[in-house]
């Protein structure tokens, strides 16, 4: 079969598919069904004062707090509306090119 356009590609794709689980008798295909999951306990929890200093000793970094404020949130609110406005321009003008 020689695949010319999406249709004939489509039917290899479906008939290569079902001769495979016809062959080996799968009743169900997956790419993540093997595989394990992360084990970390306490990733997400607290650090004390005496850990922080003895990281920031041995990795020769620093903690940073990092909170966001109104101020901060008008910023990216005011950020996130000027590119989606460039994008919808960009939309807008170019759209004779898609016909």
């Amino acid at each position: 079969m020689e695949i010319k356009n999406r249709k004939l590609f489509k039917e290899l794709i479906k008939k290569l598919t079902l001769e495979l689980l016809d062959d080996e008798g799968l009743e169900e295909m997956t790419a993540t069904g093997n595989v394990a999951g992360y084990s970390t306990p306490k990733a997400f929890g607290k650090t004390s004062k005496k850990k922080k200093k003895n990281l920031e000793k041995q990795t020769g970094y620093k903690f940073v707090s990092e909170s966001v404020d109104d101020k901060d949130l008008k910023v990216i609110t005011k950020l996130i509306r000027n590119v989606v406005g460039d994008i919808l321009r960009d939309i807008w003008l170019k759209r004779t090119a898609w016909k």
